[in-house]
C-alpha cells in the first residue's frame, strides 16, 4: 500500500525547501535527479478510468539507455491531502504493454474484458524532472521527499507539474503530516487532493476542473464503534471540501463556494457529534478553525445568493426602479471582493494547516486523538452524555447504532422545543431553530445507513421542507443586512 501526502509548491519555492534546514538536519542518502516520462492507457470509452483504476508505463532515460516499469495503481483514497492505495509494478523490456503479468495481481479482474485488454491505447502522458530524497527520524521512520516540475499532455492540451510528494518508505504515518506541516510554515504551499492521473483524465476529457461535489452517502454498519463511524463520516466531509477546493479558487462557478460550505457545515455538525462522546475541550481546537474558515465564506455565500436567486426576481418586478441599476453594480463589486476574500483564505498557511491537522486525524484507524478519560456508559442514554452506574466504557469504543438512537433523539427534542416559538420568534431566534434543523437534518443523513430506507426519507423529507421555510426567512432576514451593508457604499433606495 502507497502512502502519501501531495504539496503543490512552485519551482522556484521548491529551490527555497531544498535549503532548508530541517531537509539538511534529516537527509539520510544523496540526492538523486532524474526525467521521468509516463505514458497513461485506457481504452477510448475510458473503461479503466471508470473502474478507478490507472494503467502506465514509465520510462527512466539513463546513460545506458532507459528502462521501463509497467505499473497498475487503483484510486484508493483521499483525506487531508494523504493518498492511501495500492500499486504493483513490474519492470518490462521497452514501451510496449505487458498484460500477462497483470493477470497473476489482484488486480486482475479490471483487464479480463478482451473489449478492454484489446482497445487500450495511450491516453495521455507527464513528462517530468523528479528529485528525490530520503528523510530519515530518530524513531526510525523513513520518508521519500520528491520534488516534480514538468507538464502533463493530453492531445493538445497541458498543464504544469510543480509538486512536492512525501511517500512514507516505513515507520509512523503521521511523520508525514509533521513534515508536511513544516513545510507549509517554510514556503508556500498548498495540500494536493488529485493524483496527476485524475488530473490528466480531466485534461483528456477537456476539463480542467472536476464538477462540483455533492455530499455523498456514508455507509455504516450497525456493528461498528461508534469512532470508526465518526472516522468514516468526517472523512467524507472533508472529501467533499478537498473535491470543490479548486474551484473555490478558479472562482467562475458559485456552486463549488457552495458545495464546500457544505461540507465544511456538515464536518463542523459531525465534530459536535464526537464533542458528545468525548467533550468539547477535546475537539475544541478544530472547530474553532472550522468557525474562522466559516466566517470567511459566509459573506461570500450570502453575496452570491442574493446576486443570482434573490435580486434577479425583485429587478424584474421593479424593473426601472430608482437606483436598481446602482445596487446591481455594487452587489457585483461587494460579491466579488467577499469571493476574493475566500480565494485568499484558502492559499493561507492556516487552511492548510487545518487541512493537515484533519488528514492527520483521519489518518489513524481510531480518533485516539480525541480521546478523554473514559466515561461510565450504559446504552443509548449515555452516548447522549447522561449519568449512568454501567461498566466503564469509552463513549467511542460504543456501537454506532447505540450512539445514533441517542443522538438523532436528543436533536430531535431540541428542534421541537426552540421550533414552538417560531411564529413570534425573532429572526435571530428562528435562525437558531433553523440552525437545529440542520444539525438533526445532518445527523439523520449520517446515519442513514442504520435505518430503513422509506422512514429514513420520510423523515428527510419533513426536514427538508421545514429548512426551506427557515431558509426562506433566514434569506429575507439576510437580505435586509446585505442592503445595509450596499447601503454604506452606495445609496440604495428604500
Amino acid at each position: 500500500m502507497e502512502l502519501e501526502l501531495k504539496l503543490l509548491v512552485a519551482p522556484a519555492d521548491q529551490r527555497r525547501l531544498a535549503r532548508h534546514p530541517l531537509l539538511r538536519e534529516l537527509k539520510a542518502g544523496p540526492v538523486r535527479s532524474h526525467r521521468l516520462n509516463n505514458i497513461y492507457y485506457d481504452t477510448p470509452a475510458l473503461d479503466l478510468a471508470a473502474e478507478r483504476v490507472a494503467l502506465r508505463l514509465r520510462e527512466r532515460p539513463g546513460r545506458r539507455g532507459s528502462t521501463w516499469v509497467q505499473t497498475v495503481k487503483d484510486a484508493g483514497s483521499v483525506t487531508g491531502g494523504l493518498h492511501a492505495r495500492q500499486e504493483l509494478e513490474w519492470p518490462v523490456n521497452g514501451p510496449a504493454l505487458d498484460l500477462a503479468l497483470i493477470d497473476a495481481s489482484p488486480l486482475a479482474g479490471r483487464f479480463r474484458r478482451a473489449r478492454v485488454r484489446d482497445a487500450l491505447k495511450p491516453v495521455f502522458a507527464t513528462d517530468f524532472r523528479r528529485s528525490a530524497r530520503l528523510l530519515r527520524y530518530s524513531d526510525g521512520t523513513t520518508i521519500e521527499l520528491a520534488m516534480d516540475t514538468g507538464e502533463i499532455r493530453a492531445g493538445r492540451r497541458s498543464e504544469a507539474i510543480a509538486e512536492v510528494e512525501l511517500e512514507l518508505v516505513t515507520g509512523d504515518p503521521a511523520r508525514l503530516f509533521e513534515l508536511a506541516h513544516a513545510i507549509v510554515a517554510a514556503v508556500p504551499a498548498r495540500v494536493g487532493h488529485a493524483s496527476k492521473a485524475e488530473r490528466g483524465y480531466r485534461l483528456a476529457r477537456g476539463a480542467r476542473l472536476a464538477p462540483p461535489q455533492k455530499a455523498k452517502p456514508v455507509a455504516l454498519a450497525s456493528g461498528m464503534t461508534t469512532a470508526a463511524a465518526l472516522r468514516a463520516i468526517m472523512g467524507a466531509c472533508v472529501a467533499q471540501m478537498a473535491a470543490n477546493e479548486a474551484g473555490v479558487l478558479a472562482g467562475r462557478d458559485p456552486e463549488y463556494l457552495h458545495q464546500f460550505r457544505v461540507g465544511m457545515r456538515r464536518l463542523r455538525s459531525c465534530l459536535s457529534l464526537a464533542a458528545v462522546a468525548t467533550g468539547r475541550e477535546a475537539i475544541a481546537p478544530l472547530a474553532a478553525e472550522l468557525r474562522w474558515l466559516g466566517g470567511e465564506m459566509n459573506p461570500a455565500r450570502d453575496w452570491d445568493v442574493f446576486m443570482t436567486e434573490t435580486l434577479p426576481p425583485l429587478a424584474r418586478t421593479f424593473a426601472g426602479a430608482a437606483g436598481l441599476d446602482a445596487l446591481k453594480r455594487t452587489g457585483a463589486r461587494l460579491r466579488a471582493q467577499h469571493n476574493r476574500a475566500v480565494r485568499e483564505a484558502l492559499a493561507t498557511p492556516r487552511y492548510q494547516a487545518l487541512m493537515l491537522a484533519l488528514g492527520r486525524l483521519l489518518a489513524r484507524d481510531e480518533l485516539d486523538t480525541l480521546r478523554v478519560a473514559p466515561i461510565a456508559t450504559q446504552g443509548a442514554s449515555d452516548a447522549a452524555g447522561e449519568a449512568s452506574t454501567g461498566p466503564v466504557r469509552h463513549p467511542l469504543d460504543a456501537p454506532v447504532g447505540e450512539f445514533a438512537a441517542a443522538i438523532l433523539d436528543r436533536r430531535d427534542r431540541k428542534l421541537r422545543k426552540r421550533g414552538a416559538g417560531v411564529p413570534d420568534a425573532t429572526p435571530e431566534a428562528r435562525h437558531e431553530v433553523r440552525i437545529a434543523g440542520k444539525k438533526l437534518r445532518y445527523a439523520a443523513e449520517f446515519f442513514a445507513s442504520l435505518y430503513a430506507k422509506k422512514r429514513v426519507t420520510r423523515y428527510a423529507k419533513a426536514l427538508v421542507g421545514i429548512q426551506d421555510i427557515l431558509g426562506a426567512l433566514n434569506d429575507a432576514a439576510v437580505t435586509d443586512r446585505l442592503l445595509a451593508e450596499a447601503q454604506a457604499k452606495s445609496p440604495v433606495d428604500a
